[in-house]
C-alpha cells in the first residue's frame, strides 16, 4: 500500500541532517510504490507534470499531519506521552495540528475573575494583581473594614451585589480588574465593570476540591463543637460521606462542602431542583466567560490564558498560593466518591460540562502552542528555584516573548500572601485616589517573614 511507509515512521529523537531528508524520504516511499518503475516515474513526470505536482504536494500534506499526530517536537523536546492527561475523565493524549500563527492583539485591560475555594483562585489572583499594578489599572477592592473577618469578600451567598460592596472611584474613573471572592451575578457584575470586560474563572475536579476544603477548614473539628464527633482513628472524610446528614444536620443544599464552585459561580436552589433551569444557566455561562480553567491542566490554562488576554508570559509567571502541604493521604472507595455526587451533583454537572469545553480548546492547539508550553514550564521551574533563593534571573528573547528579568521585587510580589497582598491595594488605592487617610503600617512576606514597606512596593511594583 502506498501509505504503509507513513505508517512505519517511527517516534525517536533524529539528527540534523536526518530531520532535513526526511520529508523527502517519506515523499519518496509514498509515490514509488504506486508506479511501475523510475522509468515510469519519469515518463509520467514528462507527461503529466501537474498530476505529479498534485501527489507530491498531497504526500509531503499527509506525512506531516501523520508526524503531527506521532511526535510533536522530532528532538525529542515535547512527546505526547510526556503530555499525557493524569486520567481525568478518560481523555487521553494531546493531538495538535498546525501551527500557532501570530496574532495582531490588543492586550485586555478589564478583567473580572470570578473566584471559586480551593480551586487554584488565590495564585490567579495574585497574577492579577502583578498585572494591574504594573499598568496602573483599578482594583475592584471590598468596601469593608480593614482586617475585619473575610474582608477579602465583595459580597457572599444570599446578598445582592450592589455598587455600594466596592470601594468607590472618583468620577471619571472606571473598575478594570475584579478578583476578589464576589457571587457571580450576571446583572451586578455588568453594573459594576465595563462592557468590554473579559469574564474568566477557574473549575477543579469536585471531589478533590470537597478533600481541599475539608482538610483545609478542618470540618471535623467544626463537627465536634457542635457534638458530633468523627472518631480520629478513621478517615473523617470517609466517615462523613458514609451518612453526611448524620454530622450536619443543615439542611441547605449549598456549602463549603457541598456544590461550592456552584454557589461561588451563582447557581441557586431553582437549579438544584430544577435540570432545564440548569442547563440554562451552563449555557448562559457559556456566552459570558472567555475562559473556564481547569486546575488539573493549570499551566496549560493559563497558556490559554495568556493567548485569551493578549498578555506576555511573564504576566502569567506564578509561585503557588493556599496550598496545604500538611494534607494526609486518604483512601476513599468507590461508595466515597458515589455518596460525593449524590450531595454535590451541580458542581459535578459544572465541570464535567466544562472539562469537555476546555478539552476541545486545548486539543485545537497547534504544535506551537505545545512547545510553548513546555518552555513555559520550564520557566516556572527558574522562577521557584531563584525567588526562594532570593535571586534575579534574565530570560532570553524567544519565538514567544521578549527578553525580561525576574528581579527580588517581582519575587517578593509573587510570594506574597494573598491578604498582604489585599492591604498592599488598599493602600495603593488610598494614595492614588487620596480616598482615605494613608495606611502607616509595614507588611511582611518571604521565608523568613522579612518586613517592608507597603509603599516601596507599590513603587517597584513593575519591577523597575
Amino acid at each position: 500500500m502506498c501509505l504503509q511507509p507513513l505508517l512505519r515512521a517511527q517516534n525517536r529523537t533524529m539528527t540534523k541532517q536526518e530531520k532535513e531528508s526526511y520529508v523527502w524520504f517519506r515523499v519518496y516511499h509514498v509515490i514509488n510504490p504506486c508506479l511501475p518503475s523510475i522509468g515510469g516515474t519519469m515518463r509520467l513526470l514528462r507527461k503529466r507534470k501537474t498530476l505529479c505536482i498534485v501527489l507530491v504536494v498531497l504526500a509531503v500534506f499527509l506525512s506531516l499531519m501523520l508526524s503531527h499526530t506521532i511526535v510533536l517536537d522530532l528532538s525529542g523536546a515535547i512527546r505526547i506521552q510526556d503530555l499525557s492527561p493524569r486520567n481525568v475523565m478518560g481523555h487521553i493524549g494531546y493531538i495538535g495540528v498546525g501551527l500557532t500563527q501570530p496574532k495582531e492583539c490588543k492586550p485586555a485591560r478589564n478583567v473580572a475573575f470570578v473566584k471559586t475555594h480551593k480551586a487554584g483562585s488565590t495564585t490567579i489572583a495574585n497574577i492579577l494583581m502583578r498585572y494591574g499594578m504594573a499598568n496602573d489599572l483599578n482594583f475592584a477592592l471590598p468596601n469593608t473594614k480593614l482586617h475585619s473577618y473575610g474582608y477579602n469578600y465583595i459580597s457572599r451567598a444570599g446578598e445582592v451585589l450592589t455598587r455600594d460592596f466596592i470601594i468607590p472611584l472618583p468620577a471619571g474613573q472606571e473598575y478594570n480588574i475584579l478578583f476578589n471572592h464576589a457571587i457571580y451575578n450576571r446583572t451586578a457584575f455588568r453594573l459594576i465593570m465595563p462592557k468590554n470586560t473579559t469574564y474568566i474563572t477557574i473549575l477543579r475536579e469536585p471531589f478533590q476540591q470537597f478533600v481541599s476544603t475539608f482538610e483545609y477548614y478542618r470540618v471535623e473539628k467544626y463537627f465536634a463543637k457542635r457534638g458530633y464527633q468523627i472518631p480520629e482513628s478513621e478517615n473523617p472524610l470517609s466517615t462523613f460521606l458514609k451518612n453526611p446528614y448524620l454530622y450536619d444536620r443543615s439542611t441547605a443544599l449549598f456549602s463549603y462542602i457541598r456544590n461550592k464552585q456552584s454557589e461561588d459561580l451563582g447557581l441557586n436552589r431553582q437549579h438544584y431542583k430544577n435540570p432545564n433551569k440548569l442547563k440554562e444557566y451552563i449555557e448562559a455561562m457559556d456566552k459570558d466567560f472567555t475562559l473556564v480553567m481547569i486546575l488539573e491542566y493549570f499551566d496549560e490554562s493559563l497558556l490559554l490564558l495568556k493567548h485569551a488576554l493578549c498578555w506576555s508570559i511573564k504576566d502569567i509567571l506564578y509561585i503557588t498560593h493556599n496550598v496545604n502541604h500538611k494534607k494526609p493521604k486518604r483512601n476513599f472507595t468507590d461508595s466515597d466518591l458515589a455518596n460525593h455526587r449524590k450531595m454535590s451533583h451541580l458542581d459535578y454537572e459544572l465541570y464535567s460540562h466544562f472539562f469537555r469545553k476546555f478539552w476541545d480548546k486545548l486539543q485545537s492547539q497547534g504544535d506551537d502552542f505545545f512547545k510553548e508550553l513546555a518552555h513555559f514550564k520550564s520557566l516556572l521551574h527558574r522562577v521557584n528555584q531563584s525567588c526562594y533563593a532570593r535571586r534575579s534571573f534574565h530570560v532570553k528573547k524567544t519565538k514567544w516573548h521578549s527578553s525580561f528579568t525576574i528581579n527580588k521585587t517581582d519575587c517578593r510580589i509573587l510570594m506574597m500572601p494573598e491578604l498582604v497582598s489585599l492591604d498592599l491595594l488598599y493602600n495603593r488605592t488610598s494614595q492614588k485616589f487620596n480616598l482615605a487617610p494613608n495606611l502607616n503600617y509595614v507588611v511582611r512576606y518571604g521565608r523568613k517573614n522579612q518586613a517592608a514597606q507597603t509603599e516601596r512596593l507599590t513603587v517597584n511594583a513593575t519591577g523597575t
